[in-house]
This record gives C-alpha cells, structure tokens and sequence, in this order.
C-alpha cells in the first residue's frame, strides 16, 4: 500500500499529538488485571469489615463517593460517618461484583459494575442488585505503581427476579 506524499505528514502529526505511541491507547492487560483486582479486592475488604485493607485501595482524602444522593468527600469521611457506622449495622453482609468492564488510559482507569448485596439489618432482609462506577488513577510508576479507587458512584435497588443471582451462593 502507497501512501500519497499530502496524507503521510497529516498521518504523523496525528499520531504525535495522540500520544506517540498506538500501544499507549490499548489498555495492557496487565493493567486491565490489576484494575479489576482493585475493584474485587474492594468488594471483599468491605464484605470482612476491612477497614485497614481498604485504607490502601482508596485514593485518601482526595477519594469521593457518591452513593445513591448520598456524597462522601474523603476517606475518613467515608469511613467514619458512612461506611464504618453501615457495616456495624449489617449482619451476614454479601457484598460481590457481578461484572466488571475497564477500561484504562495511562495513569487513569474506568469501569462499570454491576453487584449483588446482601444483609440483614435488624429484622430486615436487604438483597439488593446495583450498578456503579469507579474511576482509579495509577500511583507510582514501575514495579511501585499501584491502582487506587479516586471516586466511587453506586446506587441499588431490591433485586428483581430478572436480575442476576448472587455469585458464589
């Protein structure tokens, strides 16, 4: 194939104003994997309570959620007035993804999910089924970079008997 003499300048200038590199558009799927671990490791630190592991998923106080209409700006804020005081309350809590779709540009990455939630709170059953999005961004570079959650929005609803089941129930 023979590219004219007026396309190939256009051609590159493209691609230097896009980055400089095609494979810097793709996410890698070493990314992609560890994106997606992230955002399960999240799921599994707030089904065990885990208040210290997820002190390392979360972007800190530069972390917001937005939960329902409900927004927490920081994670100490998060922790100590949302989340801390709402897992107390739930008993036999599940909490799981049920897909997950990323999507990573460089240092920052997206992703859809869909979850199921479990619990019981006082004399209420919860079972819920809920969408959301998360956006990370890479901290570090090499082999000391790490993906943490900058923002969080969620929002549930009582699950449906169309909707997916509970995984690993």
């Amino acid at each position: 194939m023979r590219i004219s003499r007026r396309v190939l300048p256009v051609l590159l200038a493209s691609f230097v104003l896009s980055g400089g590199s095609l494979a810097a558009q793709r996410p890698t799927a070493d990314a992609d994997r560890a994106v997606r671990a992230v955002i399960t490791a999240v799921f599994s630190a707030q089904e065990r309570g885990d208040m210290a592991a997820l002190d390392t998923l979360y972007a800190g106080e530069a972390l917001t959620i937005f939960e329902g209409a409900g927004v927490n700006r920081g994670w100490a804020d998060y922790r100590d007035h949302h989340l801390g005081p709402e897992l107390k309350e739930m008993k036999e809590f599940r909490y799981r993804p049920i897909e997950i779709d990323v999507h990573v540009d460089g240092a920052t990455a997206w992703a859809t999910v869909s979850y199921a939630l479990q619990a019981k709170m006082g004399d209420r059953a919860v079972d819920n089924f809920g969408r959301g999005t998360v956006i990370l961004e890479r901290k570090g570079s090499g082999t000391t970079g790490r993906w943490v959650v900058r923002h969080s929005h969620t929002a549930s609803r009582a699950r449906r008997a169309s909707d997916p089941p509970m995984p690993g129930a």
